[in-house]
């Protein structure tokens, strides 16, 4: 499911606010201050319980009001969903009336924001894109989330024996830390490839419109396991023993893996300029998105902040055909409308929006 139409009260500037948004791509537009940002957040709020700005919900209920409350709607299968935050108690999140849990919200309305550490994915710790490759995996197979916790559960258990010097109750742990890591690493894996087959044809189609977009292609983009994979998992664990011993940790494992983008053997991070760097994260999550949606039945929100921050006029130029090529809903922001005169195909859906116009 995805939101067709959303209200706000009382949310951060807005006392009240109704949108309906394209079921392509919406742009919101204005200065800074004037609101753009907290649309986006509202939208991934009602979409996952939780800010990509704040850990503090409360600080984002109006002045002079004691809760906000967001309303969304979809037209396709007619789900209202309604989250409700007070300064005195938890989150109150229902579909149809019916109160859900923040599991149940990201897998019936999914959403990923693209945001300002989004934009530099290369120049992130691994950890990050771990955490943003598990993330759809997370919401889209729930046989996934199982293993992942598995994995988890076992490797914090292992890590503690090691910690008290005691390999043989470490190794305890070692075969359903390897069950479940192999599962793991192969839908990550399975993940990688089929995105990068999306993210190809997307480069390719861009490239016929403006051959700037040809720096994206034939990169290598792969998933680094975190074992060594001619041994495999258990192998790895055997090899690592003594190293984990000394270390008081597991060293090998998919707790240690990460997201390879390389061009000609060098690190994108290495030779791409911050423009670059960040249309190349914009068209990975794009890809994303797309396979998420065509390969589970979905359709998740992608949300973009501040879209012409750190692209100049040739990557903006690059970027627009990508519009195109959008099949689920896209809502971004920028500064400025620099689009009213470059988006001429009715097909694309595209609404926009002058913020400051809203209030």
């Amino acid at each position: 499911m995805a939101f067709s139409k959303i209200e706000l009260r009382n949310f951060r500037c807005f006392d009240f606010l109704s949108i309906d948004l394209s079921f392509k791509s919406t742009l919101f537009y204005g200065k800074n201050g004037s609101g753009k940002t907290s649309i986006l957040e509202s939208i991934y709020i009602a979409s996952s319980g939780r800010s990509f700005r704040t850990s503090n919900l409360e600080s984002l209920i109006q002045k002079g009001h004691e809760a906000f409350s967001i309303k969304a709607y979809d037209d396709t299968s007619g789900s209202i969903l309604e989250v409700k935050k007070s300064r005195t108690k938890p989150i109150n999140i229902k579909i149809n009336n019916s109160k859900v849990t923040i599991s149940e919200l990201v897998r019936a309305f999914p959403s990923f924001s693209i945001d300002s550490r989004t934009f530099f994915y290369n120049d992130n710790a691994p950890e990050y894109r771990r955490k943003q490759l598990d993330r759809g995996l997370f919401i889209a197979s729930p046989d996934y989330a199982k293993d992942w916790f598995g994995y988890f559960r076992s490797l914090k258990q292992r890590n503690s024996a090691l910690k008290i010097g005691d390999i043989a109750q470490a190794k305890a742990y070692d075969p359903h830390l390897v069950d479940c890591g192999e599962r793991v690493n192969l839908l990550r894996e399975n993940l990688i490839v089929e995105v990068k087959k999306i993210y190809d044809g997307l480069v390719n189609s861009l490239a016929h419109e403006n051959k700037r977009a040809d720096i994206f292609s034939d990169l290598e983009i792969r998933l680094k396991s975190g074992f060594n994979n001619n041994l495999g998992l258990m192998e790895s664990l055997i090899h690592t023993n003594n190293v984990d011993l000394r270390r008081k940790t597991t060293t090998a494992g998919p707790h240690k893996a990460d997201v390879i983008f390389e061009s000609k053997g060098s690190l994108i991070k290495d030779i791409f300029s911050r423009g670059e760097q960040k249309l190349l994260s914009i068209l990975w999550s794009l890809s994303q998105n797309i396979y998420l949606g065509r390969s589970f039945n979905l359709s998740p929100i992608l949300l973009l902040d501040d879209l012409s921050s750190e692209l100049d006029r040739e990557m903006l130029e690059c970027f627009l055909p990508t519009l195109k090529y959008i099949e689920n809903r896209f809502v971004f922001s920028n500064i400025v409308d620099l689009f009213d005169s470059k988006i001429k195909d009715k097909k694309q859906s595209f609404k926009k929006f002058h913020v400051e116009q809203l209030k």
